[in-house]
């Protein structure tokens, strides 16, 4: 019964054999046999080798494994920063390169406008196929430019070329007030439209004008034009006298008006309103300000400077009187107030209660302040600068 039970709990010896000393449990060779039970017992509790060692692997292995996804990331992350700082040195190349294009062009700005100028002043003597060649070049240029620079829709490039193209195949006095209009108005239209935007409900970025628009300003100068070009109007008549004073009033007005809307919305004070002589928001049709007004002020004499100086630059018959200096100056006073006059009475201005900007259309959360929704914005232009001409006309007529 002896083997079994030693064979049981995984101890290995020999049974005693028969005549060696198999005595009892109190023998000498079953006192020799406790130790080796002892040693087995040991033995049997300590822990496998084994075991031990594939635990310790298996740790090695998975701290390897977090070691390399580690490495992947650190690497993904310097691709990802490598690329970054290629991106930011080719968009530092680019602004060299637009700050180096940008600085050539500001010097070459004054001897291409001096080499213009001298080419357009002898557009009055050309051959009247080679003036119409000029004059639709310079309006697709025009056009083109306003429409690249956002500051022209489609359909109003092709009314800029067509305005252009009239105007600048009667004179070059004429062609040179419009492009002094266009290019003044367009660049002051862009000027801190963010502020603008803040104020203005129907605020259009770019200030983009489309064919109506363009009409509204040119028109009627194109059609004068188009009559002193065809009809049988004589140079030194009165009639021709007061159609060249109509001419500049029309462009002074919308000039003076373009340059104290643009500038005076940017007043750090609020405008008064023309009618109620009380502060009004900053943007309402009808308010004036000292910086408008000042605004229109000086419009009015560099439209007056510049047609004085185109027609003296001329080499054609053409000619203007000095005086349309400050003639143009009182034009365009005049015609900022009459616009203002009749934005204040009959052109809807509201403030959105949810906004807080002016709208120039009535509507739901529009609370009104001022005028009749007779007139919108092209036909108070219209109006005021069609009167603002006649009134120039006159006078130029007996200076």
């Amino acid at each position: 019964s002896t083997v079994p039970l030693a064979v049981a709990r995984g101890v290995a010896f020999a049974p005693p054999v028969r005549g060696e000393g198999s005595t009892c449990a109190g023998g000498r060779r079953a006192a020799e046999s406790r130790p080796c039970l002892s040693a087995a017992w040991e033995r049997r509790r300590r822990p496998v080798p084994v075991v031990a060692r594939s635990s310790s692997d298996a740790s090695s292995s998975s701290d390897e494994q977090a070691v390399l996804e580690k490495l992947e990331e650190a690497q993904a992350t310097l691709r990802e920063a490598t690329s970054v700082l290629s991106d930011l040195e080719e968009v530092d190349r680019t602004e060299r390169r637009e700050r180096t294009r940008a600085a050539v062009m500001s010097w070459l700005k004054l001897p291409l406008g001096v080499a213009l100028v001298a080419l357009l002043g002898g557009l009055d003597v050309m051959p009247p196929l080679a003036r119409r060649g000029a004059s639709l070049a310079l309006a697709l240029l025009i056009g083109l430019r306003g429409l690249a620079k956002r500051s022209l829709s489609p359909s109003g490039c092709l009314a800029a070329v067509l305005v252009g193209f009239f105007t600048f195949a009667h004179s070059f006095t004429f062609g040179a007030t419009l492009l002094f209009f266009f290019f003044s108005s367009s660049s002051l239209t862009k000027l801190r439209q963010d502020e603008k935007e803040r104020v203005e409900k129907d605020f259009k970025k770019d200030g983009q004008r489309d064919w109506l628009q363009v009409l509204a300003n040119g028109g009627v100068p194109t059609l004068i034009a188009l009559l002193l070009t065809f009809g049988n109007v004589p140079w030194a008549g009165p009639a021709d006298s007061f159609f060249q004073g109509a001419f500049v009033g029309y462009y002074t007005c919308c000039c003076g008006d373009t340059w104290s809307s643009e500038i005076g919305v940017l007043s750090p004070t609020d405008p008064i309103l023309i009618t109620t002589l009380k502060r009004c928001r900053r943007g309402t049709n009808g308010g004036v300000s000292l910086w408008g007004l000042l605004a229109s002020i000086v419009a009015g004499t560099a439209v007056g400077l510049t047609y004085y100086l185109a027609a003296t630059l001329s080499r054609g018959p053409f000619t203007a009187k000095p005086a349309v200096v400050w003639l143009c100056c009182l034009a365009g006073f005049f015609g900022s107030l009459l616009d203002s006059l009749l934005g204040a009475t009959l052109q809807f201005s509201g403030v959105d209660e949810e906004t807080k900007k002016i709208s120039n259309k009535p509507g739901p959360g529009i609370k009104k302040i001022s005028g009749l929704t007779f007139l919108n914005n092209d036909a108070v232009n219209a109006v005021s600068a069609i009167v603002t001409a006649a009134f120039t006309g006159l006078a130029y007529m007996y200076i």
